[in-house]
């Protein structure tokens, strides 16, 4: 099977997840802002040889501490995404090489809901203290 724009959308169709096409062909799906965290998350989707990759940010978000420590803590507790600095930003990033048979399920459940879930839950967390 081959990982494709197209196939990607049709999943997240089937999920009621919304997405437009961007400038350059990527997918977008908004997170809207809501009590757990007061900014939109935008993560990017992107399909291209086999690899699913994600990038998110959180326009007008700026965090009260080191963007560096920050992501460093982030990445010490979990594996995914990882947080990246980019442009002065706090990005969240994930991709996935899927070059071998996969299901439809793995891709559903361990390359989307996993991602979007965790992607969404990084920001609300990211400058939460150890619990």
């Amino acid at each position: 099977m081959t990982i494709d724009r197209n196939l990607i959308r049709g999943y997240l169709d089937e999920l009621h997840i919304s997405t437009r096409i961007d400038d350059d062909g990527d997918m977008v799906i908004v997170q809207s802002a809501d009590e757990d965290f007061g900014h939109d998350v935008v993560i990017f989707v992107i399909v291209n040889n086999n690899r699913l990759s994600y990038a998110a940010g959180a326009p007008g978000y700026e965090p009260k501490q080191d963007l560096y420590q920050l992501a460093n803590r982030h990445n010490c507790r979990r594996n995914l995404p990882t947080a990246v600095v980019r442009d002065e930003n706090i990005r969240m990033e994930c991709s996935f090489l899927l070059d071998e048979e996969v299901s439809k399920e793995y891709i559903v459940e361990n390359c989307i809901k996993m991602v979007l879930g965790s992607t969404w839950r990084a920001f609300v967390d990211l400058e939460k203290d150890e619990e």
